[in-house]
Protein backbone atom coordinates (compact mmCIF):
# COMPACT_ATOMS: atom_id res chain seq x y z
CA UNK A 1 0.00 0.00 0.00
CA UNK A 2 1.36 3.41 -0.97
CA UNK A 3 2.07 5.80 1.92
CA UNK A 4 -0.27 8.74 2.22
CA UNK A 5 1.05 12.08 1.03
CA UNK A 6 2.41 14.51 3.60
CA UNK A 7 -0.15 17.19 4.33
CA UNK A 8 1.41 19.37 7.02
CA UNK A 9 4.90 20.69 7.81
CA UNK A 10 6.47 22.85 10.48
CA UNK A 11 8.89 25.64 9.55
CA UNK A 12 11.85 27.03 11.47
CA UNK A 13 13.58 29.76 9.48
CA UNK A 14 16.41 32.23 9.78
CA UNK A 15 14.41 34.98 8.08
CA UNK A 16 11.48 35.50 5.74
CA UNK A 17 12.15 33.93 2.33
CA UNK A 18 9.97 34.45 -0.80
CA UNK A 19 10.08 30.69 -1.44
CA UNK A 20 8.08 30.04 1.73
CA UNK A 21 4.92 31.06 -0.14
CA UNK A 22 5.45 28.03 -2.40
CA UNK A 23 5.58 25.80 0.66
CA UNK A 24 2.42 27.37 2.06
CA UNK A 25 0.57 26.65 -1.21
CA UNK A 26 1.35 22.96 -0.94
CA UNK A 27 1.20 22.17 2.78
CA UNK A 28 -0.64 23.12 5.89
CA UNK A 29 1.79 24.94 8.20
CA UNK A 30 1.53 23.58 11.73
CA UNK A 31 3.51 23.44 14.97
CA UNK A 32 3.10 19.64 14.87
CA UNK A 33 3.75 19.00 11.18
CA UNK A 34 4.82 15.59 9.94
CA UNK A 35 8.18 17.03 8.88
CA UNK A 36 9.97 20.15 10.10
CA UNK A 37 11.66 22.33 7.48
CA UNK A 38 14.71 24.12 8.93
CA UNK A 39 15.53 26.89 6.45
CA UNK A 40 18.83 28.68 7.04
CA UNK A 41 22.24 27.78 8.42
CA UNK A 42 23.45 25.47 11.16
CA UNK A 43 22.02 27.69 13.90
CA UNK A 44 18.55 27.31 12.40
CA UNK A 45 18.96 23.55 12.19
CA UNK A 46 20.10 23.46 15.82
CA UNK A 47 17.00 25.39 16.93
CA UNK A 48 14.78 22.96 15.05
CA UNK A 49 16.55 19.92 16.50
CA UNK A 50 16.13 21.20 20.05
CA UNK A 51 12.47 22.08 19.52
CA UNK A 52 11.15 19.15 17.45
CA UNK A 53 11.36 15.37 17.81
CA UNK A 54 9.97 14.85 14.31
CA UNK A 55 12.09 14.40 11.15
CA UNK A 56 13.89 17.58 10.09
CA UNK A 57 14.74 18.57 6.54
CA UNK A 58 17.53 21.13 6.51
CA UNK A 59 17.37 23.54 3.56
CA UNK A 60 20.16 26.06 3.02
CA UNK A 61 18.85 29.60 2.78
CA UNK A 62 21.71 30.84 0.62
CA UNK A 63 23.37 33.17 3.15
CA UNK A 64 27.12 33.43 2.55
CA UNK A 65 27.87 33.19 6.28
CA UNK A 66 25.86 29.97 6.77
CA UNK A 67 27.41 26.55 6.23
CA UNK A 68 24.38 24.30 6.56
CA UNK A 69 26.50 21.15 6.79
CA UNK A 70 23.57 18.76 7.21
CA UNK A 71 21.55 20.34 4.39
CA UNK A 72 21.52 18.46 1.08
CA UNK A 73 19.42 21.02 -0.81
CA UNK A 74 18.94 24.78 -1.18
CA UNK A 75 15.86 26.96 -1.55
CA UNK A 76 16.49 27.15 -5.30
CA UNK A 77 15.34 23.50 -5.45
CA UNK A 78 12.17 24.06 -3.43
CA UNK A 79 9.73 22.76 -6.10
CA UNK A 80 11.57 19.44 -6.41
CA UNK A 81 11.81 19.26 -2.61
CA UNK A 82 8.06 19.77 -2.28
CA UNK A 83 7.32 16.95 -4.73
CA UNK A 84 9.71 14.60 -2.92
CA UNK A 85 8.03 15.39 0.39
CA UNK A 86 4.50 15.02 -0.97
CA UNK A 87 5.38 11.59 -2.37
CA UNK A 88 7.44 10.63 0.70
CA UNK A 89 10.52 10.03 -1.43
CA UNK A 90 13.01 10.26 1.41
CA UNK A 91 14.78 8.37 4.17
CA UNK A 92 15.31 9.38 7.80
CA UNK A 93 18.74 9.14 9.45
CA UNK A 94 18.94 9.09 13.26
CA UNK A 95 21.74 10.65 15.29
CA UNK A 96 21.86 10.15 19.09
CA UNK A 97 22.08 13.28 21.20
CA UNK A 98 24.52 13.57 24.07
CA UNK A 99 23.21 13.55 27.63
CA UNK A 100 25.02 15.59 30.27
CA UNK A 101 24.16 14.93 33.90
CA UNK A 102 25.18 17.25 36.75
CA UNK A 103 23.87 17.08 40.31
CA UNK A 104 20.94 14.89 39.31
CA UNK A 105 19.80 17.08 36.42
CA UNK A 106 20.20 16.00 32.80
CA UNK A 107 20.56 18.05 29.62
CA UNK A 108 20.46 16.75 26.05
CA UNK A 109 22.85 18.29 23.53
CA UNK A 110 22.52 18.08 19.75
CA UNK A 111 26.04 19.20 18.84
CA UNK A 112 28.29 19.21 21.87
CA UNK A 113 28.89 19.55 25.58
CA UNK A 114 31.85 21.78 26.43
CA UNK A 115 33.79 22.56 29.59
CA UNK A 116 35.52 25.98 29.35
CA UNK A 117 37.88 27.71 31.74
CA UNK A 118 35.95 30.56 33.40
CA UNK A 119 38.86 32.97 33.91
CA UNK A 120 42.40 33.64 32.82
CA UNK A 121 43.81 30.55 34.54
CA UNK A 122 43.88 27.15 32.88
CA UNK A 123 41.35 24.71 34.27
CA UNK A 124 42.66 21.41 35.67
CA UNK A 125 40.36 18.40 35.33
CA UNK A 126 40.32 14.64 35.00
CA UNK A 127 38.44 12.67 32.36
CA UNK A 128 37.46 9.11 33.28
CA UNK A 129 35.54 6.50 31.32
CA UNK A 130 33.40 3.56 32.44
CA UNK A 131 34.39 0.06 31.36
CA UNK A 132 31.84 -2.67 30.61
CA UNK A 133 31.69 -3.63 34.30
CA UNK A 134 30.93 -0.06 35.33
CA UNK A 135 34.38 0.65 36.75
CA UNK A 136 35.66 4.23 36.45
CA UNK A 137 39.10 4.38 34.80
CA UNK A 138 41.33 7.32 33.72
CA UNK A 139 41.13 8.22 30.02
CA UNK A 140 44.25 10.39 29.84
CA UNK A 141 47.46 9.40 31.70
CA UNK A 142 47.58 12.64 33.68
CA UNK A 143 45.39 15.55 34.71
CA UNK A 144 44.31 17.62 31.71
CA UNK A 145 45.33 21.29 31.94
CA UNK A 146 44.12 23.85 29.45
CA UNK A 147 41.16 25.84 28.19
CA UNK A 148 38.73 22.94 28.48
CA UNK A 149 37.35 19.94 26.61
CA UNK A 150 34.70 19.19 23.97
CA UNK A 151 32.42 16.15 23.91
CA UNK A 152 30.59 15.53 20.65
CA UNK A 153 29.01 12.81 18.53
CA UNK A 154 28.64 12.31 14.79
CA UNK A 155 26.13 15.14 14.45
CA UNK A 156 28.35 17.77 16.07
CA UNK A 157 31.77 16.56 14.98
CA UNK A 158 31.78 19.11 12.14
CA UNK A 159 30.97 22.01 14.48
CA UNK A 160 33.22 23.37 17.28
CA UNK A 161 35.05 20.04 17.45
CA UNK A 162 36.24 20.45 13.86
CA UNK A 163 37.58 23.96 14.44
CA UNK A 164 39.39 22.68 17.55
CA UNK A 165 41.15 20.16 15.24
CA UNK A 166 39.08 17.20 16.39
CA UNK A 167 38.16 14.35 14.00
CA UNK A 168 35.04 14.23 11.85
CA UNK A 169 32.92 11.12 12.46
CA UNK A 170 31.65 9.60 9.23
CA UNK A 171 28.83 7.04 9.64
CA UNK A 172 30.07 6.18 13.13
CA UNK A 173 28.00 6.28 16.31
CA UNK A 174 30.60 7.27 18.92
CA UNK A 175 31.73 10.11 21.17
CA UNK A 176 34.76 12.32 20.51
CA UNK A 177 36.73 13.83 23.40
CA UNK A 178 38.78 16.83 22.20
CA UNK A 179 40.86 18.90 24.67
CA UNK A 180 41.01 22.65 23.99
CA UNK A 181 44.49 24.24 24.03
CA UNK A 182 45.59 21.68 26.59
CA UNK A 183 48.60 19.58 27.50
CA UNK A 184 47.05 16.79 25.40
CA UNK A 185 46.72 17.68 21.72
CA UNK A 186 44.99 14.51 20.52
CA UNK A 187 41.32 13.53 20.50
CA UNK A 188 39.93 10.17 21.57
CA UNK A 189 37.01 8.41 19.85
CA UNK A 190 35.07 5.92 21.97
CA UNK A 191 31.69 4.28 22.54
CA UNK A 192 32.03 4.60 26.34
CA UNK A 193 30.41 6.91 28.91
CA UNK A 194 32.52 9.57 30.59
CA UNK A 195 32.94 11.26 33.95
CA UNK A 196 34.67 14.65 34.27
CA UNK A 197 35.86 16.13 37.55
CA UNK A 198 37.22 19.66 38.00
CA UNK A 199 40.32 19.66 40.19
CA UNK A 200 41.56 23.24 40.13
CA UNK A 201 40.26 26.68 39.09
CA UNK A 202 36.78 27.42 37.72
CA UNK A 203 35.04 26.13 34.61
CA UNK A 204 31.79 26.72 32.74
CA UNK A 205 29.72 23.81 31.44
CA UNK A 206 27.78 24.48 28.23
CA UNK A 207 25.43 22.38 26.11
CA UNK A 208 25.04 23.55 22.50
CA UNK A 209 26.47 26.94 23.45
CA UNK A 210 24.02 27.46 26.34
CA UNK A 211 25.47 27.99 29.81
CA UNK A 212 24.46 25.17 32.16
CA UNK A 213 26.45 25.98 35.30
CA UNK A 214 29.79 26.98 36.79
CA UNK A 215 31.99 24.21 38.09
CA UNK A 216 34.48 24.53 40.95
CA UNK A 217 37.12 22.21 42.37
CA UNK A 218 35.45 18.91 43.29
CA UNK A 219 32.45 19.41 40.97
CA UNK A 220 31.80 16.81 38.27
CA UNK A 221 29.47 15.76 35.46
CA UNK A 222 28.90 12.74 33.21
CA UNK A 223 28.51 12.50 29.44
CA UNK A 224 26.59 9.63 27.84
CA UNK A 225 24.71 9.05 24.62
CA UNK A 226 21.07 9.98 25.05
CA UNK A 227 18.13 7.73 24.27
CA UNK A 228 16.76 10.69 22.27
CA UNK A 229 17.83 11.19 18.67
CA UNK A 230 17.87 13.87 15.99
CA UNK A 231 15.95 12.66 12.94
CA UNK A 232 17.31 14.05 9.66
CA UNK A 233 15.40 13.77 6.38
CA UNK A 234 17.55 12.63 3.45
CA UNK A 235 16.11 13.13 -0.02
CA UNK A 236 17.17 11.04 -3.00
CA UNK A 237 19.19 14.01 -4.31
CA UNK A 238 21.45 13.50 -1.30
CA UNK A 239 24.66 15.53 -1.32
CA UNK A 240 27.87 13.51 -1.29
CA UNK A 241 29.90 13.59 1.91
CA UNK A 242 32.91 14.87 -0.02
CA UNK A 243 30.81 17.80 -1.28
CA UNK A 244 29.89 18.62 2.31
CA UNK A 245 33.55 18.56 3.31
CA UNK A 246 34.38 20.86 0.39
CA UNK A 247 31.83 23.38 1.66
CA UNK A 248 33.23 23.04 5.17
CA UNK A 249 36.74 23.78 3.88
CA UNK A 250 35.50 26.91 2.09
CA UNK A 251 33.56 28.17 5.11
Amino acid sequence: MRALSIRSVSIVRKKSYPEISEIERNFQISDDGEVCLAIGGDGTFLRAAKRFDRPILHIRGGEKDSLGFHADVTLSEIREVIEDLKQRRYLVDRYPKLRVTHQGRSYDAVNDAVLFRAGSRAIHFRVDYYDHEGNELPLYPEVVRGDGVIFTGQMGSTAYNYFAHGPILFDLDAVVVTPISANYTFSIVSDRDFHVKVLKNVGILECDGVNVTKLYGGDSFTVTRSDRVVKVVRLKRRENFSDKLARLERF
